[in-house]
């Protein structure tokens, strides 16, 4: 009898916490850890390598893990015109 066992792949990755941003942050600048060693620290996290890439390089240029000022979604405003409240 041959048995096939399916291995499933977990395609879904965590984004990254306020804190751990800041961890990153620090073991970056203070310890000048890696991307691949991050993973391999905290591989229960489940970071993706291009993710960790990505916050490094914010890191490195600009020196903080926050956004841009108005860099999110632009709001929009409804403006309510001819409408009757019953």
């Amino acid at each position: 009898m041959i048995c096939v066992t399916w291995f499933g792949v977990n395609n879904k990755k965590m984004a990254f916490t306020e804190e751990d941003k800041i961890l990153i942050k620090v073991l970056r600048q203070e310890h000048g850890y890696g991307a691949k060693r991050f993973l391999k620290e905290f591989s229960n996290k489940g970071w993706c390598l291009s993710s960790v890439i990505k916050l490094l390089k914010k890191i490195d240029e600009t020196g903080t893990v926050e956004r841009k000022p108005s860099s999110g979604k632009k709001r929009t405003t409804r403006t309510v015109e001819n409408v009757e409240l019953v």
